[in-house]
């Protein structure tokens, strides 16, 4: 049997031990921190900041920044090894289909009940499918509800029927922000909002009240990379307006809260489309507080602008390295007259360095039904679109029959 003097100094040994053990650990500890406090004072080994668009719509760093989800870890740093580091990824681009105003009431109700909501958009839906995302303007509530807004001269509503065709056309998202989405009343329109995102269409533009109404849809593409909407309308019947009940985003009313949209929906997301309902029924150009409108949308941070209500073709204006639609026109509209069946498909692309749109023509034939033009009449069609764009300085290049307009960063 050990003694106890030999119980004592086996203890001793294991407690010496112990304290080299410890020992050992502080010095490794002491290294490691003194390795960590070099890196962080020489900034060796760390990612390179990366860029992410502020509220001006230029570049600004944000060390540590992972906007479009690459890694930002730091390099590993060996004896006699230069120490190395990763720069976060640009966001992926995205491609943004943009079509005019969908109205399906008076002549288009009856082709609908005589057809099938499914006819009307079967002629361009290949071409809204080809997108991450395709959005319209819905220039009036689905629904069964409601009556007619009193003493207005012209009021829509649409079948319910054509909230699944959207969808199954490829239409993920439309703007309500237009001076139609109220005109059988709130409750028509509560029930429109509560239809199309059953069927998974976003809105934006209009709401369930005014907050609702001026928040953004944010679509995240098979890329990785995030597109956020908003839309707001200049054109408003009285009592249309969003307020705690449910209505439309009004838009120049207010550039100040407009542009604190754009800028937070910018830091959230990696690029941001808008969309208005504004300018003059009829007119080819765009008139002074559209241009203005744009100009502050692409300043707070936008990269589309997409624009509605005239009825007919307005050009398309560079700005900034983005790009802006000043009227598509009407997609789905019945009419009497050639100029109001013309409009184009907008396929944009969009890239941290700029925007490439690819514009498709389209006609509307009386009965408001959209079909693809090929040939003279689509180059007829692009010609007015080129026209139009050269008063604002834009160039839109017409080969086959699409066109294509560019926008770069300088």
């Amino acid at each position: 049997m050990p003694t106890e003097r030999s119980t004592r100094r086996r203890r001793r040994r294991q407690a010496r031990r112990r304290g080299f053990v410890a020992l050992a650990v502080i010095v490794v500890v002491a290294i490691v921190a003194g390795v960590a406090v070099v890196r962080a004072l020489t900034g060796a080994g760390d990612a390179a900041p990366s860029a992410a668009r502020d509220g001006s719509g230029q570049t600004a760093t944000h060390a540590g920044s992972d906007k479009a989800g690459g890694s930002a870890a730091g390099a590993d740093v060996t004896a006699g090894a230069s120490p190395t580091s990763t720069t976060a990824a640009e966001p992926a681009p995205v491609r943004v289909v943009s079509g005019g105003d969908v109205m399906t009431d008076r002549v288009v109700k009856g082709f609908i009940n005589a057809n099938g909501a499914g006819a009307v958009l079967s002629g361009i839906a290949p071409q809204l499918q080809k997108g991450d995302v395709a959005w319209v303007n819905l220039e009036s509530p689905l629904s069964n509800l409601g009556s007619p807004e009193p003493g207005k001269d012209y009021v829509f509503e649409g079948p319910p029927s054509m909230v699944p065709a959207l969808a199954a056309a490829g239409i993920d998202l439309v703007t309500l922000g237009n001076n139609h989405t109220v005109d059988y009343g709130q409750a028509a329109l509560a029930d429109t909002i509560k239809r199309l995102e059953k069927a998974g269409v976003q809105v934006v533009g209009a709401g369930l009240d005014d907050k609702d109404a001026w928040t953004a849809a944010i679509v995240k593409t098979s890329g990785g990379a995030t597109i956020g909407f908003l839309a707001w309308s200049d054109v408003l019947w009285p009592g249309y307006k969003a307020s705690s009940k449910p209505g439309v985003a009004e838009g120049r009313t207010d550039i100040p809260r407009m542009k604190r949209s754009i800028r937070a929906l910018a830091k959230e997301v990696d690029y941001v489309v808008v969309g208005y309902h504004w300018g003059i029924e009829y007119e080819h150009y765009p008139w002074g507080p559209q241009t203005s409108e744009a100009h502050a949308a692409i300043d707070a941070g936008a990269d589309l602008v997409i624009g509605h209500h005239p009825h007919v073709l307005q050009g398309f204006e560079t700005y900034k390295g983005r790009l802006i639609a000043y009227s598509l026109g009407d997609l789905v509209f019945d009419h009497y007259s050639i100029a109001t069946g013309q409009t184009v498909l907008v396929d944009a692309v969009l890239t941290p360095d700029g925007v490439t749109a690819r514009l498709t023509p389209v006609y509307v034939s009386s009965s408001g039904i959209p079909a693809v033009q090929h040939g003279a009449a689509g180059k007829t069609i692009l010609a007015l679109v080129k026209q139009y764009s050269g008063a604002l300085d834009t160039t839109v290049v017409i080969k086959g029959d699409t066109a294509t307009v560019r926008a770069g960063r300088k």
